[in-house]
């Protein structure tokens, strides 16, 4: 199965570091040296562990995709960076890191959630999407359990419209 891997948009993480604050919120943003993998939201790439300035700021990874807000914590680059490409299919620089995968419906009900480890991401995420309620995956880190991005099946693969 194709999937569309869906980092944060260009426009938030402009936002973010032109402003210095949460989208929607308005919570300062802070930045720091890097402390751990992340990755960037944006970019999907994992930080250089104290070596890259990051900024954490709250994101509702829900935005315009479902009417109940659940902001967390992200990290993107201090200097804006290239976006991931959706197409590209699961960012390889983030297979060596486990994952939670929360599978939605259209009414942005849990429907199905499963870990995956190393090299494990695609079968899970395309064995979520052997059931055709799941309209979207959010990928969430497998340690500290925050958003990292979404996955949306290809448009015109099978279970329905993306």
């Amino acid at each position: 199965m194709e999937i569309r891997v869906i980092a944060m948009p260009t426009e938030t993480a402009m936002k973010v570091l032109e402003t210095k604050s949460s989208p929607g919120y308005g919570h300062p943003a802070h930045t720091q040296l890097a402390k751990g993998h992340g990755p960037c939201r944006h970019c999907l790439r994992p930080f250089r562990v104290g070596e890259e300035m990051r900024t954490l700021f709250t994101f509702n990874p829900f935005y315009k995709l479902a009417s109940i807000p659940a902001p967390g914590p992200v990290f993107i680059h201090a200097e804006l960076c290239e976006r991931f490409e959706e197409e590209a299919g699961y960012p390889a620089e983030l297979v060596p890191y486990p994952v939670v995968l929360d599978g939605y419906d259209r009414e942005q009900r849990l429907v199905v959630q499963r870990r995956a480890v190393a090299g494990e991401q695609e079968a899970a995420i395309a064995g979520l999407f052997e059931d055709a309620s799941v309209r979207y995956v959010l990928v969430r880190d497998g340690e500290a359990g925050c958003f990292n991005f979404r996955v949306e099946r290809m448009e015109g693969t099978d279970g329905g419209e993306s």
